[in-house]
């Protein structure tokens, strides 16, 4: 598996794996702007140069927000994810970000778990915001300094 920075390129394939795992996924027009902004991190596992994760940072001064994190189905259960986040933090530590956070779906106990296991604390729930899902969403930190 080799994990890096989402080329351009690759936007079409990201947007069909968001859309296959994820209720709200970005568009392909999205990611292809996101792959050429220096606020936002867009990262790529892929394996024999086929794409079976993504994940999105957006970071603003000390602070940064993971909006994305998607594995394709058939590549799940061996760590990308868990990498993916690795990846993540270590770049928000080089920019000198303080906090990382993310929502995610409060029925989605994998998730959770994965988020809870590289150290994001539960720290808030927004009743509802999940409108397709009828879900809540659980806010989760995590303090780097």
């Amino acid at each position: 598996m080799e994990y890096g920075r989402l080329g351009k390129d690759m936007a079409a394939d990201a947007a069909e794996l968001e859309a296959l795992c994820l209720y709200t996924g970005w568009s392909s027009a999205q990611i292809a702007e996101a792959t050429e902004r220096e606020d936002t991190l867009y990262l790529a596992a892929t394996e024999g140069g086929v794409l079976c994760a993504v994940a999105s940072t957006v970071f603003s001064l000390y602070e940064g927000m993971v909006e994305n994190v998607a594995v394709h189905p058939n590549h799940r259960r061996r760590g990308i994810a868990e990498r993916l986040m690795a990846y993540i933090e270590a770049e928000a530590v080089r920019r000198g970000v303080e906090r990382l956070c993310l929502e995610v779906a409060s029925r989605n106990s994998g998730a959770i778990a994965l988020y809870e296991k590289a150290g994001y604390k539960a720290a808030g729930l927004r009743k509802g915001f999940y409108a397709r899902q009828r879900d809540d969403a659980v806010v989760m930190v995590k303090e780097l300094v």
